[in-house]
């Protein structure tokens, strides 16, 4: 099932690396800057898990204010780097992570990173690992608009772009429901770890036909 696989990506937390990311934090962020700037977040409609910021947006421009779109957003984005890179010096890498990439650019793989992190955050993560220049490109959520990142598919096919392969040549390896369903709305191969936020039942719940690896390290054996 991967003869067409020209490419493999990875996300970050929970699947490349094991890091400690204040995930309460980063759920303030919006909430943060919008009382800052006077916005009633409570008010606003958010109908994904995964806020978008096009309420934040909308609200902003039904009350004149359209022109404060761009110091609130670049406000948030800040705050989820500095939160992200708080601790950056504390990411290890599963086992096998580090030694998998060599071999998949050996084998004549591209490798990639893609990231709901920012890029700054997934460049900085990497380089710390002594990794970075084992991977053809790195997308995160800053590549374009927030509410094209993960679990949006458009973030897999600006991926893809990056790999310059299209999205049904890229195996993917997360350990979120988010991976997947970028993954899987995108016509991307997808593969469920464990080492992050699901385990086994939780991913054949989502699919009763998916494929798990304890570590993304350990899909080089399915290659």
């Amino acid at each position: 099932m991967f003869e067409n696989i020209k490419a493999v990506g990875f996300d970050l937390d929970g699947t490349f690396l094991n890091t400690h990311v204040d995930y309460k934090a980063i759920d303030m962020a919006d909430k943060d800057a919008c009382k800052g700037h006077g916005i009633p977040f409570d008010e606003l409609v958010f109908t994904t898990k995964k806020r978008l910021r096009q309420p934040i947006r909308d609200w902003l421009i039904s009350h004149g204010r359209e022109h404060d779109i761009p110091e609130v957003e670049k406000e948030i984005d800040s705050t989820l780097t500095s939160i992200e890179l708080e601790n950056v010096d504390e990411a290890r890498p599963f086992p096998g992570s580090l030694e998998c990439v060599r071999e998949l650019k050996a084998r004549g793989y591209k490798v990639g990173l893609l990231t709901r992190g920012s890029h700054q955050y997934g460049e900085t993560a990497l380089t710390k690992a002594g990794i970075r220049d084992c991977f053809d490109a790195v997308v995160g959520r800053d590549y374009a608009d927030y509410d094209h990142a993960k679990p949006s598919p458009k973030a897999m096919v600006y991926f893809a772009q990056e790999l310059g392969v299209q999205p049904s040549e890229i195996l993917y390896l997360g350990d979120n429901v988010t991976d997947y369903y970028s993954a899987r709305d995108a016509g991307t191969t997808f593969i469920g770890v464990l080492s992050g936020s699901m385990d086994k039942d939780g991913w054949l719940k989502e699919n009763p036909d998916m494929i798990t690896v304890q570590y993304a390290g350990d899909v080089i054996e399915l290659l």
